[in-house]
């Protein structure tokens, strides 16, 4: 049975189509190190400097960049005089919004947003590896009756923004997005 010549344009231009969006360059990790510069194998992770009125917000940024890193395991965490690089953060701004109310105008949700700035130094040289300004994230946390929950909803939601944000600076570093 002979195929008819739309028939065969068809099939030709679907076979055609297909082999190229499976050759194609798609999207995918080349697992290169960023701009980590070769000779970097351990990272020391000092306290961030707290520039903001919120209270012991950098013991949650601090242990979150910690935690990935170690996660990670691409280079080693060590204490500054030890290590090989240093990254120093600051956190530079903490803001509450409201985002959503009841009938009555009371708050029931709140955005909290943290901006920092990050570099990461070679501690052989003192030249800045990395550096990034005014990087931001933010959580919504619920409002609640309970003065305590509310508290606890604020706090975890500044740990989850402190994780996303680790997460972000260690793949802006090693892979370069």
């Amino acid at each position: 049975m002979q195929l008819s010549i739309e028939r065969r344009i068809y099939r030709f231009a679907l076979i055609a189509t297909l082999t190229m969006s499976l050759s194609a360059c798609g999207y995918h990790f080349t697992g290169k190190r960023g701009t980590l510069t070769p000779g970097v194998k351990t990272i020391a992770v000092p306290f961030f400097t707290n520039k903001t009125f919120e209270p012991r917000i950098e013991n949650l940024f601090t242990d979150a960049l910690i935690e990935e890193f170690l996660k990670r395991g691409k280079v080693d965490v060590s204490k500054g005089e030890d290590s090989d690089a240093t990254i120093i953060g600051t956190i530079k701004s903490f803001k509450e919004t409201p985002v959503s109310f009841d009938r009555n105008d009371r708050v029931l949700e709140y955005r909290a947003t943290v901006t920092l700035d990050i570099s990461l130094k070679r501690n052989d040289n003192g030249i800045i590896i990395w550096k990034t300004s005014g990087f931001s994230g933010y959580h919504e946390y619920t409002v609640s009756s309970n003065t305590a929950t509310t508290y606890n909803n604020k706090i975890e939601a500044i740990r989850k923004v402190a994780e996303d944000m680790a997460e972000d600076i260690h793949n802006r570093i090693f892979e370069n997005f």
